[in-house]
């Protein structure tokens, strides 16, 4: 594929560093039938347009929720300030102005509004703001705000919702599939060389259940996603590549859609997307054990004996409370059960460090409706700042497990 010639321009651009060099000297290799065209506009400068229209809902969506944009008419003011704006006077035609439009409305405010009207359209129909269009008002809303604070595309807002809603008490494969379905993974290649070893990854390195065919891109990164979880090694550069991408976002998209289903009250959906983005950040599994988090501290050997012992009482949604009952046990009993008679207390000194919260709680009605909650937390563990910073975050909620409402 030939490079676009702006692409040339941002690479010769590189040559030679001004602080110390006066010129630069960069080559260009390229077919004889591209020679006279790269030339030809290497010579004569071609400007830059902007692509600000595409992206125009999520960053006004972004100004509403930061309170600097209130309106439609204040929409269209910001919207003069920027880099759009500049080239829509300059080079109407560019971004379908006619020239009677550009005659009549020279600052091309009207057009402005058009434009800022129709993204405040668009936002209102996926519920991330509210748009009354007697008034021109705009008003933000919780998903408008999760999209703003973690960068959420639009059109990802759009299919969680329609997904979500599909899926009345979804599995933790279901919403992996979510996240992968993402507009944010649509740039991942799906490439005819890979699949050998994105099916053999599937096979080997995939817990959970693959939702989409792994000839889209959905899922070749629901795959790449569980694979980069399990510490597989991956043989194919493009496929590191493809995984270290997915990585530095799933975690991100997860905590998006966690907060999103906190804001619809969904307490199942929330809980396994919290164990989902926690799961992206560790590297580890919910279903096992924890202590994998001191992996250069202890031996995976006892990795393994205590997991197995997991999986033979078939407690896997328990690991944790598996692992902090080995605090009620002797030394020495740890030391059996992990096959390693002289690590019972070191085990037993790292499962001190895990997080672990008792919750005492005393409950009174106050009317019909209301309820008053006393809630006691007490911490059970040992604090290492070496393992734990300088502070822990929980989540506190109060769940209807019948109707699946927090």
């Amino acid at each position: 594929m030939d490079l676009s010639i702006l692409d040339v321009m941002q690479i010769f651009g590189r040559a030679g560093r001004p602080q110390f060099d006066t010129s630069g000297e960069a080559s260009l290799i390229t077919s004889h039938d591209g020679l006279a065209r790269y030339l030809d506009k290497l010579v004569r400068e071609v400007p830059i347009e902007s692509s600000f229209i595409k992206q125009l809902a999520d960053h006004l969506n972004a100004e509403v929720v930061g309170g600097t944009v209130t309106n439609i008419s204040e929409a269209a003011e910001w919207l003069m300030y920027t880099y759009l704006h500049v080239r829509m006077t300059k080079n109407p035609i560019a971004y379908g102005i006619n020239a009677s439009e550009s005659e009549s409305d020279p600052t091309l405010r009207g057009r402005s509004l058009e434009l800022v009207r129709d993204a405040a359209k668009l936002l209102d129909s996926y519920m991330m703001l509210r748009f009354d269009q007697s008034s021109g008002n705009l008003a933000v809303t919780d998903l408008g705000r999760v999209a703003s604070h973690f960068y959420i595309r639009a059109e990802s807002v759009s299919r969680f919702n329609g997904m979500l809603q599909r899926k009345f008490s979804p599995t933790d494969a279901d919403l992996l599939d979510i996240i992968c379905n993402a507009n944010e993974f649509e740039n991942v290649k799906v490439r005819p060389e890979e699949m050998e070893e994105v099916e053999k990854l599937m096979k080997e390195e995939c817990p959970l259940e693959v939702k989409s065919p792994v000839e889209d891109y959905q899922g070749k990164c629901c795959v790449l996603m569980q694979a980069f979880i399990s510490g597989s090694r991956i043989r194919s550069f493009t496929l590191t590549s493809d995984s270290n991408y997915i990585a530095s976002n799933a975690g991100r998209v997860a905590r998006a859609l966690f907060e999103m289903c906190l804001k619809r009250g969904s307490a199942g959906a929330a809980l396994k997307l919290l164990r989902i983005a926690k799961s992206c950040d560790k590297r580890i599994w919910w279903f096992q054990t924890p202590l994998r988090q001191f992996d250069k501290e202890i031996a995976p050997n006892i990795y393994r004996a205590l997991e197995s012992r997991i999986n033979d009482a078939k407690t896997e949604s328990n690991a944790f409370e598996y692992a902090i009952s080995l605090l009620d046990m002797h030394s020495s009993e740890v030391g059996q059960l992990c096959h390693s008679s002289k690590d019972g207390k070191k085990v037993q000194k790292h499962v001190s460090y895990l997080p672990h919260i008792e919750v005492s709680c005393n409950v009174q009605p106050v009317t019909r409706a209301i309820l008053r909650f006393q809630v006691t937390l007490t911490p059970t563990f040992t604090w290492s700042q070496r393992w734990h910073g300088g502070s822990q975050g929980f989540w506190l909620w109060v769940e209807d497990s019948s109707n699946n409402r927090m």
